[in-house]
């Protein structure tokens, strides 16, 4: 007579590290949830990359690790350089000092429900939220694990906002993709 082998079950946050590469996966609160970027979410980031501003490292989709967490901004920065990864490049697992989520339908109450207050909660200091439908920035800080908006930016096509200074960013790729 055969028997089944027991099945290891794995948790969540080591979940999403069997994901093949082209799919996001984000543990949060015990749930793999798992996604496809958009494209046009890609094309609005590529100009973004390589134009962080002087002593900033950012980078599209890092795999974070905040406690049992593993959150996939669709930007992130930190100041003074890259972060060190865990496990060969797996996941960062120093919070970022900026996050920056696109807004899609299929991400929106991920990214606004679940995911900004658990950056809020890691210590992260400063979010963006992109809706490039509505074409809308807002810039968020943290205070006491809680976000306080401190500026919406609409349809604008270049933004100076917190934490960058007097740095000025165009935002017009994002208002262009269909």
């Amino acid at each position: 007579m055969r028997h089944a082998a027991p099945r290891r079950t794995l948790e969540p946050h080591e979940e999403v590290r069997t994901l093949p590469h082209y799919l996001v996966g984000e543990a949060l609160d015990g749930i793999l949830y798992v996604s496809s970027p958009p494209i046009a979410r890609k094309q609005g980031l590529t100009p973004l990359l390589g134009r962080a501003p002087e002593g900033w490292w950012w980078t599209a989709e890092p795999r974070l690790l905040l406690g049992q967490d593993v959150l996939v901004p669709d930007l992130a920065g930190w100041v003074g350089g890259r972060p060190r990864t865990a496990d060969a490049g797996a996941f960062i697992e120093r919070a970022p000092d900026w996050v920056c989520e696109v807004l899609t339908p299929a991400t929106a109450k991920l990214d606004l429900g679940i995911k900004l207050p658990r950056y809020a909660r890691a210590g992260i200091g400063h979010a963006w939220v992109v809706n490039p439908v509505h074409r809308v920035v807002e810039v968020f800080r943290q205070d006491h694990e809680r976000w306080v908006l401190q500026r919406a930016f609409v349809d604008e096509e270049r933004v100076r906002a917190d934490p960058f200074g007097n740095v000025e960013l165009m935002l017009s790729p994002f208002w262009t993709q269909g």
